[in-house]
């Protein structure tokens, strides 16, 4: 078992933290979603380490390679530290898409969400407590992998139009929907 010691905040990226403009990669692109970055400041002065985890299948689709894609979560970081003296520790990001036109992203793996594993791998390289870790997205799809992977609480921003409803079943797991960044700090406080 690996010796976890880190609580971490766990984070969609397109239409959580961010604006998705349809495949966001461009620098002229990045708008923080209202609210967003005072809660990243609120996590961190907590002792929270902040870890993006995002589907990203414009890669596969042949909109942007992972350079440009890189590139722009390196932006991203350099503008949140600006603002705030604060970064995020780590992107995690998966490229495939099973209907992609670059032909090495063209597969289904368990990487992409719903899929777990690349929370699994930032839990063992970061050292993450799960239990005492928060997931926040801004689909259901964003949650569960995260509840799969042993975190125990998570927040659905109810911004997503496309959101279903859903049910989720386990009383060691607690899903708050939320309307926006305020009521994630309040839960928090």
């Amino acid at each position: 078992m690996y010796n976890t010691v880190n609580k971490t905040v766990f984070l969609d990226r397109d239409n959580t933290l961010i604006y998705d403009k349809g495949y966001t990669y461009k620098t002229d692109d990045l708008s923080w979603i209202t609210g967003s970055i005072n809660c990243l400041q609120s996590f961190v002065s907590k002792g929270f380490k902040l870890v993006v985890i995002t589907n990203q299948s414009g890669v596969a689709r042949g909109y942007y390679n992972e350079k440009q894609l890189n590139k722009f979560h390196r932006y991203m970081n350099a503008d949140l530290f600006q603002k705030t003296n604060i970064s995020i520790d780590k992107f995690y990001y998966w490229p495939h898409f099973l209907e992609g036109k670059v032909s090495r992203y063209r597969k289904k793996c368990n990487c992409r969400k719903p899929g777990n594993k690349l929370f699994k791998q930032a839990i063992a390289e970061l050292l993450i407590d799960p239990k005492s870790s928060i997931v926040i997205g801004n689909n259901i799809t964003d949650i569960i992998p995260a509840f799969d992977s042993g975190v125990c609480k998570g927040y659905l921003l109810n911004n997503n139009p496309d959101s279903s409803p859903f049910c989720y079943k386990d009383p060691k797991k607690k899903i708050i929907n939320v309307n926006n960044w305020d009521e994630i700090i309040e839960n928090n406080d």
